[in-house]
């Protein structure tokens, strides 16, 4: 689904609008997202609550709010480079592509990640299932994990972390190169 929409056949605006409710962002955090989306360029990928009330009919500190609430519910992430600080939407795209892929398969329930331990016949520890959830928050999906250890014959734990590591370079490599503020 990535390179789908990595290659523009899905778009990220309608992506966002059809399932922000899937990932708890209410209404007012996707006008702000999507005024932020629409007003980025190459010069500006940031802008302050008082620049965005300018489209809204909410007040500059209700904006403050919404966007220190995606901040910290890890939606969106602030970055330093340089002298200027950019918003970075790539933990908001992973989340949706995450979920649409899970929606699609008989993994989306399974919280507890039963499937790994059933394949490595090996029951995972609370700071494991941590770490498992960290690489789901990175982009590596439910049946991503499960094609990872079918596909490499992963038997055991520590084999999978390494995968999972390797992995998630990859990602995040595709992902910070790819402009989500640009259609």
């Amino acid at each position: 689904m990535f390179e789908l929409f990595k290659s523009g056949l899905i778009s990220k605006k309608a992506l966002l609008i059809l399932n922000y409710s899937k990932i708890n962002i209410n209404e007012n955090q996707l006008a702000i997202l999507l005024i932020i989306m629409e007003l980025s360029n190459e010069d500006q990928k940031n802008f302050t609550p008082s620049e965005i009330a300018q489209h809204m009919m909410i007040s500059k500190e209700e904006i403050e709010h919404e966007i220190s609430e995606l901040l910290k519910n890890r939606i969106i992430k602030l970055e330093q480079k340089g002298k200027k600080t950019i918003l970075d939407l790539t933990p908001l795209f992973n989340r949706l592509l995450v979920d649409l892929e899970e929606e699609h398969s008989k993994l989306k329930t399974d919280n507890t990640y039963n499937f790994i331990e059933k394949i490595l016949n090996y029951k995972l520890n609370k700071q494991e299932i941590d770490k498992i959830e960290d690489y789901i928050e990175l982009g590596i999906s439910k049946p991503k994990i499960m094609s990872v250890i079918n596909d490499n014959k992963i038997n055991n734990i520590d084999e999978l972390f390494k995968k999972l590591e390797e992995q998630s370079k990859k990602t995040s490599v595709k992902i910070t190169m790819y402009n989500w503020l640009n259609d």
